[in-house]
């Protein structure tokens, strides 16, 4: 009894290759898009919790400087503030963080600069490692483009008690939020204090630089996402998400 065990010719290989190429050139991009969508909504939704945590900051009086003001010096003190009642950012269980959103969204601040606050702030080096949440990096906003004047500017001086400098705001605050690179995204997101998400398609990536974290607008980021947009620019380049 004799047998003959064949195995793949030269052409035949080349054909199983070829079908796999086609396979993976059908199913690569549609999975990356898939990916690409649900970074987009993660980014959404942070930035909805962001706005929580401005409500329940200002109504709650959270670092306890006696003013109803909202935090807007940067994303992560939402998390690394501490109580004004207690000095210092001592941590641990006399003077915990406030913690008022995830960590993970603390530490894809796209501000690595720790701010001054009266020495109420701790470094979020403290609790994690500094890194982009689902591809993008999030940033608190400098002025708002719509408004004139003084109005315009979000991080001012409350006047609460301990002195805390230009970290708040009486009735507004902004964010945005921008993908590491266009693997991750093809939006940029802002949202301020009505709780409504805009977005704007980006024609090419917003991150500038390699640097962790990517810093301020204008170094770190494009500086035309480092401010609310003004009416014109909402009309022509936004869109309302929700």
């Amino acid at each position: 009894m004799t047998g003959r065990i064949r195995g793949f010719t030269l052409i035949e290989l080349m054909i199983v290759i070829a079908i796999i190429a086609v396979i993976a050139a059908i199913a690569i991009p549609g999975l990356i898009s898939t990916q690409r969508a649900s970074y987009e909504r993660g980014a959404s939704t942070s930035l909805k919790t962001l706005a929580v945590a401005e409500a329940d900051f200002k109504v709650n009086d959270r670092d306890s400087n006696l003013v109803s003001d909202y935090w807007t010096a940067d994303v992560k003190g939402l998390y690394t503030m501490t109580n004004c009642a207690v000095a210092g950012a001592a941590g641990g269980t006399v003077d915990p963080p406030i913690r008022l959103i995830e960590v993970t969204l603390a530490a894809a601040d796209s501000d690595g600069s720790l701010a001054a606050a009266g020495g109420e702030c701790m470094a979020i080096t403290s609790f994690s490692v500094i890194v982009q949440k689902s591809g993008y990096w999030y940033a608190s906003l400098t002025n708002d483009a719509s408004v004139n004047g003084s109005e315009s500017t979000y991080k001012i001086d409350t006047g609460g008690s301990p002195t805390m400098g230009s970290v708040h705001n009486f009735s507004k605050f902004g964010f945005v939020s921008f993908p590491d690179s266009t693997t991750f995204g093809k939006f940029v997101f802002i949202l301020n204090e009505n709780n409504t998400i805009y977005r704007s398609a980006m024609t090419g990536g917003v991150r500038m630089g390699v640097a962790i974290p990517p810093g301020l607008a204008g170094a770190g980021f494009q500086s035309t996402y480092g401010s609310w947009p003004d009416d014109t620019s909402m009309k022509a380049y936004w869109s309302k998400l929700d």
